[in-house]
């Protein structure tokens, strides 16, 4: 069966005749190039031999090319897959069918090992994380009392574990892990709640309460009003990113603090989408879902698409990652999903019976962003039934997490010191001094002139400052630092060794 035949017939109502202005219509547009330094590696096929078999909103990483699959259908159905060893044709272990009648009526059980009517079956969940350190899959479950369910893998098998925790009356969408393990769990919705995000302990912590599945959260945050769908916390439990997703507020809200003094809104950190982030119309506006922080980078990355859209095409033009500072939200890089698509394939939802080329989805819909050990990006395409493996051709920009003042005089001109010490490894400092009010960059280049990690970028008072540059993941080498303010540049070579 042809996949763009299928998803148009069973799910859109539109009529045959504007199905075909539709599909001209996307060969007519210019055809984009490709600039970005990631590129997919693969895209699981969308078919029996490798497919995840239906709808899939998330995907859990344990390993780079071993990942869980999460899938959910219209009708509240969801399962996991796992991958070993994935490329585009293999790797898949389970299989339950493919599309509805395959798959028929199948739940995912999660059975307590110790209790057999203990039993919770794995619904309308939008949101999987995976562990690698010790191979567990949390599912953010909406059952009655929206469970947190917990399995593991074994390698070739997903067990029940004792484990699960129920969250309360919400919906909920996602949840993360500090790195003690504590639970950040978000309400789909916030209206007339205060609970918005719960904090729950770590299973380590307190398998009591995972075990009895009951427990008061550690804390809580109230939010606004509005729809949510993302949430992301940094590995000491201080930073929480989390997606607005509504179609008015469209943004990321950052909130610092801590688990026993609470959260406020950071002021300094700012994403917005704006006009330019539609569907096939202005009409389907995009809004971000997904969120993964990379602590080593300063990193974050949000996954933007159109919520689930009517008819289907509306949203396939759209759906891209965002690459921002975890610091203010500016933005480093853009992986667009949907131009990758329309280059490899000529379309939005042609990949040619769900299998040509094996690194494009198609039917751009990206709801998840996570990555392996490698920094490897794995994402998923909801419409396209297929999880997607993407790549960074050269090294991650490294964000520094602050610019340390060191006093108020003002200097009388500007100057670039040499860094200390020199050489290093793997961390070293740079000292500069500003005159005047204005925005600064500091950044790192090979000697070649590329560019590999923005130390500063942002308006600062006059003062004299200095920032620690750690290259602990560059190979070892001399390279060049330069710092820009106003008409001012200078730089100065420095050198890493390992």
């Amino acid at each position: 069966m042809v996949k763009g035949a299928m998803r148009l017939i069973t799910i859109s109502t539109l009529p045959l005749l504007l199905i075909s202005i539709l599909s001209t219509f996307t060969f007519s547009q210019e055809q984009p190039q490709w600039t970005s330094k990631w590129y997919c590696v693969y895209a699981t096929y969308d078919d029996e031999t490798n497919g995840t078999g239906h709808n899939t909103p998330s995907v859990g990483v344990l390993k780079e090319n071993t990942f869980i699959a999460c899938v959910t259908t219209y009708n509240a159905r969801s399962f996991l897959i796992p991958y070993v060893n994935a490329d585009s044709a293999t790797g898949r272990l389970y299989y339950y069918g493919y599309d509805t009648p395959g798959i028929g009526n199948f739940f995912l059980p999660w059975t307590n090992p110790n209790d057999v009517f203990d039993e919770v079956l794995m619904k309308n969940a939008w949101f999987i994380l995976a562990t690698p350190k010790d191979s567990l899959i949390y599912v953010a479950n909406n059952d009655e009392k929206h469970s947190i369910l917990v399995f593991k893998f074994t390698g070739d098998t997903i067990l029940s574990t004792p484990y699960r925790l129920e969250t309360g009356d919400n919906i909920i969408f996602s949840i993360d892990l500090d790195a003690n393990g504590n639970v950040f769990v978000i309400n789909d919705s916030s209206y007339g709640k205060t609970d918005d995000i719960k904090i729950f302990p770590s299973i380590e912590s307190n398998k009591t309460a995972w075990e009895s599945h009951t427990t008061t959260p550690l804390n809580t945050i109230d939010l606004p009003d509005g729809v949510y769908k993302g949430i992301e916390v940094n590995n000491d439990g201080t930073w929480l990113f989390v997606s607005y997703s509504d179609t008015t507020k469209r943004k990321v809200v950052k909130y610092v603090g801590s688990i026993q003094t609470g959260y406020q809104i950071d002021t300094k950190f700012n994403f917005q989408l704006g006009v330019a982030d539609t569907g096939a119309t202005s009409a389907w506006k995009a809004s971000p879902i997904g969120l993964e922080y990379l602590d080593e980078n300063n990193l974050l990355f949000i996954a933007c698409a159109v919520w689930r859209p009517s008819p289907l095409s509306m949203g396939y033009p759209y759906g891209r990652i965002y690459v921002v500072s975890g610091t203010t939200g500016e933005p480093i890089d853009t992986i667009d999903i949907a131009k990758w698509n329309f280059i490899k394939t000529g379309g939005y939802n042609l990949r040619e019976n769900g299998t040509t080329p094996g690194n494009a989805s198609g039917y751009t819909s990206v709801y998840d962003v996570k990555f392996d050990e490698k920094k490897n990006l794995y994402t998923q395409s909801y419409y396209g039934w297929t999880v997607d493996k993407w790549v960074y051709q050269g090294t991650l920009p490294i964000i520094p997490l602050k610019v340390e003042k060191l006093n108020d005089e003002i200097p009388n001109g500007y100057e670039l010191k040499q860094n200390y010490p020199n050489p290093f490894n793997p961390t070293t400092t740079i000292e500069f001094s500003i005159p005047t009010r204005q925005n600064v960059t500091l950044k790192i280049y090979t000697i070649l002139g590329q560019e590999i990690a923005t130390l500063v970028d942002e308006v600062l008072d006059p003062g004299t400052y200095r920032v620690i540059f750690d290259a602990s993941k560059l190979a070892t080498g001399s390279y060049i630092y330069t710092l820009k303010a106003g008409k001012y540049v200078e730089s100065k070579k420095l050198m890493f060794v390992k």
